[in-house]
Protein backbone atom coordinates (compact mmCIF):
# COMPACT_ATOMS: atom_id res chain seq x y z
CA UNK A 1 0.00 0.00 0.00
CA UNK A 2 1.34 3.37 -0.95
CA UNK A 3 2.23 5.57 2.22
CA UNK A 4 -0.17 8.82 2.39
CA UNK A 5 2.63 10.77 3.53
CA UNK A 6 4.75 10.79 0.28
CA UNK A 7 4.18 14.62 -0.99
CA UNK A 8 3.20 16.14 2.56
CA UNK A 9 4.72 17.60 5.72
CA UNK A 10 3.74 16.60 9.05
CA UNK A 11 3.90 20.33 10.87
CA UNK A 12 4.37 20.54 14.48
CA UNK A 13 1.59 22.28 16.40
CA UNK A 14 3.09 25.32 15.63
CA UNK A 15 6.40 26.26 13.89
CA UNK A 16 8.73 26.13 17.06
CA UNK A 17 11.68 29.44 16.36
CA UNK A 18 15.46 26.98 16.65
CA UNK A 19 18.52 28.41 18.01
CA UNK A 20 21.48 28.30 15.52
CA UNK A 21 24.81 29.75 16.89
CA UNK A 22 25.71 29.92 12.86
CA UNK A 23 22.79 31.70 11.69
CA UNK A 24 23.57 34.93 10.32
CA UNK A 25 21.81 38.03 12.10
CA UNK A 26 18.26 38.50 10.78
CA UNK A 27 17.51 34.59 9.86
CA UNK A 28 15.01 32.65 11.47
CA UNK A 29 14.93 29.24 11.83
CA UNK A 30 11.74 27.21 12.07
CA UNK A 31 11.06 23.54 12.90
CA UNK A 32 8.98 20.78 10.45
CA UNK A 33 8.68 17.54 11.10
CA UNK A 34 7.63 14.42 8.55
CA UNK A 35 7.74 10.45 10.27
CA UNK A 36 11.56 10.31 10.30
CA UNK A 37 12.79 13.81 10.40
CA UNK A 38 12.99 16.96 11.83
CA UNK A 39 13.64 19.82 9.32
CA UNK A 40 14.87 23.35 10.55
CA UNK A 41 15.66 26.33 7.78
CA UNK A 42 15.12 29.71 7.41
CA UNK A 43 11.41 31.61 7.62
CA UNK A 44 10.73 32.37 3.41
CA UNK A 45 14.29 30.54 2.34
CA UNK A 46 14.27 28.30 -0.56
CA UNK A 47 13.97 25.28 1.62
CA UNK A 48 10.88 26.03 3.46
CA UNK A 49 9.29 26.57 -0.32
CA UNK A 50 10.77 23.15 -1.09
CA UNK A 51 9.63 21.84 1.60
CA UNK A 52 7.36 18.97 0.70
CA UNK A 53 9.54 17.66 -1.95
CA UNK A 54 12.46 17.77 0.69
CA UNK A 55 10.29 15.87 2.96
CA UNK A 56 8.92 13.28 0.68
CA UNK A 57 12.65 12.76 -1.30
CA UNK A 58 14.44 11.67 2.34
CA UNK A 59 11.62 9.70 3.39
CA UNK A 60 12.14 7.68 0.18
CA UNK A 61 15.93 7.77 0.80
CA UNK A 62 15.15 6.92 4.38
CA UNK A 63 13.43 3.74 3.13
CA UNK A 64 15.89 2.45 0.72
CA UNK A 65 19.09 3.19 2.87
CA UNK A 66 17.81 1.85 6.07
CA UNK A 67 16.63 -1.68 3.67
CA UNK A 68 20.29 -1.59 2.59
CA UNK A 69 21.75 -1.06 5.90
CA UNK A 70 19.38 -2.58 8.49
CA UNK A 71 20.13 0.18 10.72
CA UNK A 72 18.26 -0.15 14.17
CA UNK A 73 15.13 2.46 14.83
CA UNK A 74 16.15 5.58 16.60
CA UNK A 75 14.97 9.26 17.54
CA UNK A 76 13.92 11.06 14.30
CA UNK A 77 17.14 12.55 12.14
CA UNK A 78 17.47 16.06 12.44
CA UNK A 79 18.38 18.34 9.34
CA UNK A 80 19.41 21.66 9.03
CA UNK A 81 19.03 23.55 6.02
CA UNK A 82 21.05 26.65 5.35
CA UNK A 83 21.17 28.98 3.22
CA UNK A 84 24.93 29.72 2.56
CA UNK A 85 28.07 27.99 3.46
CA UNK A 86 28.94 30.70 6.28
CA UNK A 87 26.15 30.19 7.85
CA UNK A 88 26.67 26.23 7.86
CA UNK A 89 30.00 26.59 9.19
CA UNK A 90 30.79 23.28 6.72
CA UNK A 91 34.16 24.64 5.54
CA UNK A 92 32.83 25.16 2.41
CA UNK A 93 31.54 21.67 1.50
CA UNK A 94 27.94 20.98 0.92
CA UNK A 95 27.43 19.11 4.27
CA UNK A 96 28.57 17.76 7.37
CA UNK A 97 26.89 15.42 10.21
CA UNK A 98 27.69 15.07 13.89
CA UNK A 99 26.51 12.01 14.87
CA UNK A 100 22.60 11.20 13.23
CA UNK A 101 22.18 15.29 13.29
CA UNK A 102 22.73 16.52 9.32
CA UNK A 103 23.52 20.28 8.81
CA UNK A 104 23.68 21.28 4.96
CA UNK A 105 23.42 24.14 2.68
CA UNK A 106 20.55 23.98 0.45
CA UNK A 107 20.48 26.69 -2.04
CA UNK A 108 17.74 27.92 -4.32
CA UNK A 109 18.95 27.23 -8.14
CA UNK A 110 19.36 23.85 -9.29
CA UNK A 111 21.53 21.57 -9.60
CA UNK A 112 22.31 21.94 -5.91
CA UNK A 113 24.19 19.22 -3.90
CA UNK A 114 20.88 18.73 -1.42
CA UNK A 115 18.58 18.76 -4.58
CA UNK A 116 20.77 15.91 -5.99
CA UNK A 117 22.89 13.99 -3.57
CA UNK A 118 20.28 14.09 -0.52
CA UNK A 119 21.34 10.85 0.77
CA UNK A 120 24.57 10.77 1.11
CA UNK A 121 24.77 12.97 4.36
CA UNK A 122 21.68 10.29 5.51
CA UNK A 123 23.48 7.93 4.84
CA UNK A 124 26.49 8.77 7.39
CA UNK A 125 23.67 9.56 10.23
CA UNK A 126 21.96 6.08 9.49
CA UNK A 127 25.56 4.38 9.45
CA UNK A 128 26.38 5.97 12.84
CA UNK A 129 23.93 3.57 14.26
CA UNK A 130 24.67 0.54 12.53
CA UNK A 131 28.43 0.53 14.21
CA UNK A 132 26.82 1.79 17.95
CA UNK A 133 28.09 5.36 17.19
CA UNK A 134 31.07 4.50 14.73
CA UNK A 135 32.28 4.56 11.02
CA UNK A 136 34.31 2.58 9.45
CA UNK A 137 37.38 3.89 7.48
CA UNK A 138 36.61 6.30 4.84
CA UNK A 139 36.63 3.93 1.76
CA UNK A 140 33.94 2.25 3.01
CA UNK A 141 32.07 5.03 4.80
CA UNK A 142 32.49 8.13 2.13
CA UNK A 143 31.99 5.16 -0.13
CA UNK A 144 28.40 3.90 0.72
CA UNK A 145 27.28 7.22 1.12
CA UNK A 146 27.97 8.27 -2.52
CA UNK A 147 26.88 4.78 -3.64
CA UNK A 148 23.26 5.22 -1.85
CA UNK A 149 23.68 9.21 -2.42
CA UNK A 150 20.04 8.78 -4.83
CA UNK A 151 21.95 11.00 -7.29
CA UNK A 152 21.43 8.34 -9.97
CA UNK A 153 25.24 8.76 -11.27
CA UNK A 154 27.29 5.45 -12.30
CA UNK A 155 29.65 5.57 -10.39
CA UNK A 156 32.22 3.76 -12.21
CA UNK A 157 31.45 6.18 -15.60
CA UNK A 158 32.51 9.36 -13.20
CA UNK A 159 35.69 7.93 -11.88
CA UNK A 160 36.60 7.33 -15.55
CA UNK A 161 35.93 10.62 -16.11
CA UNK A 162 37.06 12.62 -13.35
CA UNK A 163 40.59 10.10 -13.20
CA UNK A 164 40.50 11.47 -17.03
CA UNK A 165 40.33 15.10 -16.53
CA UNK A 166 42.77 15.09 -13.85
CA UNK A 167 44.93 13.24 -15.21
CA UNK A 168 45.47 10.50 -12.75
CA UNK A 169 47.14 7.27 -14.11
CA UNK A 170 47.37 3.57 -14.12
CA UNK A 171 45.32 1.45 -12.42
CA UNK A 172 42.79 2.06 -9.01
CA UNK A 173 44.41 0.83 -6.19
CA UNK A 174 43.24 0.75 -2.61
CA UNK A 175 45.54 3.28 -0.43
CA UNK A 176 46.77 3.37 3.02
CA UNK A 177 45.23 7.37 2.29
CA UNK A 178 41.50 5.90 1.51
CA UNK A 179 41.47 4.24 4.91
CA UNK A 180 41.99 6.95 6.78
CA UNK A 181 40.19 10.81 7.13
CA UNK A 182 43.42 13.56 6.26
CA UNK A 183 45.04 15.28 3.47
CA UNK A 184 44.80 12.38 1.54
CA UNK A 185 41.28 12.51 0.88
CA UNK A 186 40.40 14.64 -2.53
CA UNK A 187 37.30 15.01 -4.79
CA UNK A 188 38.57 12.00 -6.62
CA UNK A 189 38.57 9.99 -3.48
CA UNK A 190 35.17 10.32 -2.87
CA UNK A 191 34.52 9.46 -6.76
CA UNK A 192 36.95 6.29 -5.96
CA UNK A 193 35.49 5.04 -2.83
CA UNK A 194 31.73 4.78 -4.16
CA UNK A 195 33.03 3.37 -7.13
CA UNK A 196 34.71 0.97 -5.02
CA UNK A 197 31.63 0.47 -2.82
CA UNK A 198 29.57 0.25 -6.27
CA UNK A 199 32.00 -2.83 -7.12
CA UNK A 200 31.49 -4.34 -3.88
CA UNK A 201 28.10 -4.59 -3.34
CA UNK A 202 27.37 -5.43 -7.04
CA UNK A 203 29.47 -8.01 -7.22
CA UNK A 204 29.37 -9.86 -3.88
CA UNK A 205 26.67 -8.73 -2.40
CA UNK A 206 25.17 -6.56 0.55
CA UNK A 207 25.45 -8.61 3.57
CA UNK A 208 29.67 -9.41 2.78
CA UNK A 209 30.06 -5.52 2.25
CA UNK A 210 28.57 -5.00 5.62
CA UNK A 211 30.84 -7.52 7.21
CA UNK A 212 33.44 -6.12 5.83
CA UNK A 213 32.20 -2.11 6.79
CA UNK A 214 31.79 -3.65 10.56
CA UNK A 215 35.71 -5.25 10.59
CA UNK A 216 37.27 -2.55 9.62
CA UNK A 217 36.37 0.30 11.54
CA UNK A 218 39.10 0.31 13.45
CA UNK A 219 41.51 0.05 11.04
CA UNK A 220 42.18 4.15 10.20
CA UNK A 221 43.41 4.16 13.87
CA UNK A 222 46.57 2.54 12.85
CA UNK A 223 49.46 3.75 11.60
CA UNK A 224 49.85 4.45 7.96
CA UNK A 225 52.30 1.19 7.36
CA UNK A 226 49.85 -1.11 9.63
CA UNK A 227 46.31 -0.31 8.10
CA UNK A 228 47.25 -1.29 4.47
CA UNK A 229 48.09 -4.78 5.38
CA UNK A 230 44.87 -4.87 7.96
CA UNK A 231 42.44 -4.01 5.04
CA UNK A 232 43.92 -6.65 3.18
CA UNK A 233 43.47 -9.10 5.76
CA UNK A 234 40.02 -8.62 6.66
CA UNK A 235 39.25 -8.28 2.10
CA UNK A 236 40.57 -11.86 2.02
CA UNK A 237 38.40 -13.16 5.44
CA UNK A 238 35.21 -11.43 3.86
CA UNK A 239 35.72 -12.16 0.13
CA UNK A 240 37.97 -15.48 0.00
CA UNK A 241 40.63 -13.43 -2.58
CA UNK A 242 43.37 -11.22 -2.10
CA UNK A 243 42.82 -7.43 -2.18
CA UNK A 244 44.61 -7.21 -5.30
CA UNK A 245 42.50 -9.83 -7.13
CA UNK A 246 39.40 -7.66 -6.07
CA UNK A 247 40.88 -4.56 -7.64
CA UNK A 248 41.16 -6.51 -11.11
CA UNK A 249 37.86 -6.69 -11.03
CA UNK A 250 36.84 -3.29 -9.89
CA UNK A 251 39.34 -1.58 -12.80
CA UNK A 252 37.95 -3.87 -15.60
CA UNK A 253 34.52 -2.18 -14.16
CA UNK A 254 35.50 0.98 -14.51
CA UNK A 255 37.32 0.84 -17.75
CA UNK A 256 34.20 -0.34 -19.35
CA UNK A 257 33.45 3.47 -19.49
CA UNK A 258 37.28 4.31 -20.70
CA UNK A 259 36.00 5.16 -24.17
CA UNK A 260 33.17 7.65 -23.27
CA UNK A 261 33.77 11.71 -24.53
CA UNK A 262 34.32 13.80 -21.21
CA UNK A 263 31.66 15.36 -19.65
CA UNK A 264 30.80 19.10 -20.82
CA UNK A 265 28.73 21.99 -19.09
CA UNK A 266 25.52 22.79 -20.59
CA UNK A 267 26.19 25.19 -22.90
CA UNK A 268 24.55 28.48 -21.13
CA UNK A 269 26.70 27.81 -18.26
CA UNK A 270 29.99 27.25 -20.45
CA UNK A 271 29.56 30.73 -21.54
CA UNK A 272 29.05 31.59 -17.70
CA UNK A 273 32.59 30.44 -16.89
CA UNK A 274 34.12 31.71 -19.76
CA UNK A 275 32.52 35.13 -19.06
CA UNK A 276 33.82 34.81 -15.29
CA UNK A 277 37.66 34.75 -16.89
CA UNK A 278 37.06 37.39 -19.26
CA UNK A 279 35.56 39.74 -15.79
CA UNK A 280 39.25 38.57 -14.67
CA UNK A 281 40.85 40.00 -17.96
CA UNK A 282 39.06 43.35 -17.86
CA UNK A 283 39.83 44.00 -14.05
CA UNK A 284 43.23 43.62 -14.38
CA UNK A 285 43.06 46.04 -17.87
CA UNK A 286 40.53 48.58 -15.37
CA UNK A 287 43.48 48.11 -12.46
CA UNK A 288 40.69 47.02 -10.28
CA UNK A 289 41.57 44.67 -7.84
CA UNK A 290 38.54 44.34 -6.03
CA UNK A 291 36.69 43.53 -9.01
CA UNK A 292 39.02 40.50 -9.56
CA UNK A 293 39.25 39.19 -5.70
CA UNK A 294 35.29 39.03 -6.54
CA UNK A 295 35.91 37.02 -9.28
CA UNK A 296 36.90 34.13 -6.27
CA UNK A 297 34.94 32.18 -3.93
CA UNK A 298 35.09 34.11 -0.65
CA UNK A 299 35.88 30.95 1.49
CA UNK A 300 37.37 29.14 -1.69
CA UNK A 301 40.51 31.61 -1.60
CA UNK A 302 41.07 30.77 2.20
CA UNK A 303 42.84 27.81 0.75
CA UNK A 304 44.63 28.84 -2.47
CA UNK A 305 48.43 29.48 -1.34
CA UNK A 306 49.88 32.71 -2.06
CA UNK A 307 46.46 34.37 -2.89
CA UNK A 308 47.74 38.36 -2.44
CA UNK A 309 51.19 36.98 -4.12
CA UNK A 310 49.66 35.64 -7.27
CA UNK A 311 46.62 38.70 -7.19
CA UNK A 312 49.42 41.32 -7.25
CA UNK A 313 51.20 39.15 -10.21
CA UNK A 314 48.02 39.09 -11.83
CA UNK A 315 47.61 42.97 -11.68
CA UNK A 316 51.11 43.90 -12.40
CA UNK A 317 51.41 41.35 -15.59
CA UNK A 318 48.24 39.65 -17.13
CA UNK A 319 47.76 40.63 -20.42
CA UNK A 320 45.22 38.21 -21.88
CA UNK A 321 43.51 34.68 -20.91
CA UNK A 322 42.65 31.86 -23.16
CA UNK A 323 40.32 29.34 -22.09
CA UNK A 324 41.44 25.90 -23.54
CA UNK A 325 38.94 23.40 -21.76
CA UNK A 326 35.70 23.32 -19.12
CA UNK A 327 35.05 20.28 -18.02
CA UNK A 328 32.06 19.27 -15.64
CA UNK A 329 32.88 17.84 -12.31
CA UNK A 330 29.65 17.62 -11.29
CA UNK A 331 27.85 18.88 -8.57
CA UNK A 332 29.81 19.68 -5.21
CA UNK A 333 27.46 23.17 -4.00
CA UNK A 334 26.37 23.73 -7.15
CA UNK A 335 27.79 22.60 -10.39
CA UNK A 336 31.44 22.54 -10.75
CA UNK A 337 33.85 22.34 -13.33
CA UNK A 338 37.52 22.23 -14.20
CA UNK A 339 38.78 25.17 -16.70
CA UNK A 340 42.09 24.63 -18.36
CA UNK A 341 43.27 27.85 -19.22
CA UNK A 342 46.75 29.54 -20.86
CA UNK A 343 47.95 33.29 -19.46
CA UNK A 344 49.99 35.33 -21.01
CA UNK A 345 52.16 38.13 -18.91
CA UNK A 346 53.93 40.89 -20.23
CA UNK A 347 57.12 39.11 -18.93
CA UNK A 348 56.69 37.19 -22.09
CA UNK A 349 55.67 34.24 -20.44
CA UNK A 350 52.52 32.18 -21.02
CA UNK A 351 51.43 29.87 -18.06
CA UNK A 352 49.02 27.19 -17.96
CA UNK A 353 47.05 26.83 -15.11
CA UNK A 354 43.79 24.60 -14.11
CA UNK A 355 41.25 26.52 -12.22
CA UNK A 356 38.09 24.82 -9.98
CA UNK A 357 35.31 26.93 -10.55
CA UNK A 358 31.91 26.30 -8.25
CA UNK A 359 28.04 28.05 -9.47
CA UNK A 360 27.46 28.98 -5.64
CA UNK A 361 25.07 31.32 -3.86
CA UNK A 362 26.37 34.48 -5.74
CA UNK A 363 27.44 33.00 -8.93
CA UNK A 364 29.96 31.05 -10.60
CA UNK A 365 33.30 31.85 -8.50
CA UNK A 366 37.07 30.32 -8.85
CA UNK A 367 37.79 28.06 -5.27
CA UNK A 368 40.51 26.57 -6.54
CA UNK A 369 43.94 26.76 -9.23
CA UNK A 370 46.69 25.21 -9.60
CA UNK A 371 49.66 26.83 -11.56
CA UNK A 372 51.52 23.88 -14.04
Amino acid sequence: MKRQWLGRVWMSAALTLVTCQAARAGQVFVSSESPHFVFSYVRGGAAERDLALIAAARERAYDVITVFLGVPAGDKIKIAFYPDRESALSGGGAGVTTGDTISVVYFGFSPCYEKVSYGHELVHALSYRLLGGRHSVPLLAEGIAEYLDQSGRNLHEWLSYKSRILGYGGRFRVEAADLAYGDGLSSLSYTKSGSFVKWLVESGGREKFLKLYALTWRTGALSHRERLDAFKDKFSEVYGTSLEDGEAGWNAAVSAFGGKDLPRLPALEEVEVRELFSAQDAAVAAKDAGAFVSTYDRLGRRKIRYFDGNLAFYMEKLLKTRVEEVYDLGVKNGRRALVRVKRRFNDLTTRPIDYYVEKLEDGWKVQGEIWK
